[in-house]
């Protein structure tokens, strides 16, 4: 069995390791160039469930991207992109295009899709996009990671559909616009249950940000976002209301001070309030009353510890009523140490160890569930 998994996930590996390879040795018109990486890895699991019991999982993963970029002129450009993601424990394999993922954080291992196909534009000031894209508002860090947007995060695949609007502000902010179409069978972003996209006014959300990346004194990274998800948190157990707007508000900040003439140390926090939450028995998490909405991440960043290698620690904690985040499950408190080897422009060796734990025990687990994971993995640029 475990080698006709193996085998499954080679061949699929192969087919679009090799449409890589074709676009990438095949387009030499000017206005035509190949994108795409492969990132594989090793990653292990070991998770002390809910009803007491425990379990240990391991595999290989792999996943792959491969398209295009059309540029027609020195503003107007297209791109398009297939993604694939294969597992060793997963031997079927599938290929779809659709509106919405096949769970609510991305596609399930073994799926294909087109995760971009977008027409854009871009002058000194203005950036456009059409189409199905990658959107991320992320923590800057050898760790990066978002409570509120971050697409295809490790080996996921996700995308946004809809319309993104950049405009560049004389005093350095960025305003970021982005209004994004909702399945609904299911949204193509990350979004926890119980946000739900069956209601008709649910179909259109607003994501906007303001975000300045030039320094000021140590500090390199400044945002403020706003997530509005109309009619999206249904959690009425009757079925007697409609469903609520989910709105959310994230800030976070970075800075740096030198060690010495190579190495630096970076420290970064990103905070998240969502308004209108979940009940706590819709989230299982209490009896009455309303869950929490408050999340937030603090990343100690130690960079060029030796030449091209940087060490981070992460801990951050998402109450239940968070339902954002692509990094951050719901109702969880995060430790993490990453350790990154930037080999040279287009690769790059990494390694993980994570401790997650619920906050709150759920009122119908005997426990806590608690998972120790670990993976190494490699990416490459095409």
């Amino acid at each position: 069995m475990k080698s006709a998994k193996l085998s499954s996930l080679l061949g699929c590996s192969s087919l679009l390791l090799g449409a890589a390879l074709i676009s990438h040795t095949s387009l030499a018109a000017d206005d035509m160039t190949a994108i795409g990486d492969i990132r594989t890895g090793y990653f292990t699991l070991h998770r002390d469930k809910r009803d007491g019991n425990d379990d240990v999982t391991d595999e290989f993963r792999l996943r792959v991207r491969a398209g295009a970029k059309w540029q027609f002129n020195e503003q107007w450009y297209a791109q398009g992109r297939a993604a694939g993601r294969y597992s060793t424990k997963e031997a079927n394999t599938h290929f779809t295009v659709d509106w919405h993922a096949t769970s609510n954080t991305g596609m399930a291992l073994g799926y294909s899709t087109i995760d971009q196909l977008f027409v854009g534009y871009n002058n000194d000031q203005w950036s456009l996009k059409l189409g199905r894209m990658q959107t991320e508002f992320k923590l800057d860090g050898v760790a990066k990671k978002s409570l509120d947007r971050g697409t295809s995060n490790n080996t996921e695949i996700a995308w946004t559909d809809g319309v993104y609007a950049r405009y560049q502000f004389k005093s350095g902010w960025q305003g970021h616009v982005i209004v994004e179409y909702n399945d609904e069978e299911g949204a193509s972003e990350v979004r926890r249950s119980p946000l739900d996209f069956a209601d008709s006014d649910s179909r259109t959300s607003l994501f906007t940000s303001l975000t300045n990346s030039n320094k000021l004194g140590p500090i390199n990274q400044r945002a403020f976002d706003i997530t509005y998800l109309p009619s999206a948190l249904d959690d009425d157990d009757d079925n007697t209301t409609s469903a609520e707007d989910y709105l959310a508000f994230v800030g976070r900040t970075s800075a740096r001070w030198p060690i010495n003439d190579k190495q630096s140390f970076q420290l970064g926090t990103e905070i998240g309030y969502a308004v209108d939450t979940p009940k706590e028995t819709t989230v299982k998490t209490g009896s009455s009353g309303d869950s929490g909405g408050l999340a937030y991440q603090i990343s100690f960043n130690w960079l060029n510890m030796l030449p091209d290698h940087n060490l981070a620690y992460v801990h951050g904690k998402a109450e239940a009523g968070w339902l954002l985040s692509p990094d951050f499950s719901s109702n969880i408190v995060l430790n993490e140490i990453r350790y990154q080897w930037k080999i040279n422009k287009k690769q790059k060796l990494e390694a993980r160890i994570r401790h997650r734990e619920d906050d709150e025990k759920l009122t119908d687990a005997v426990d806590k569930r608690e998972d120790v994971d670990f993976y190494l993995r490699y990416t490459i640029k095409l």
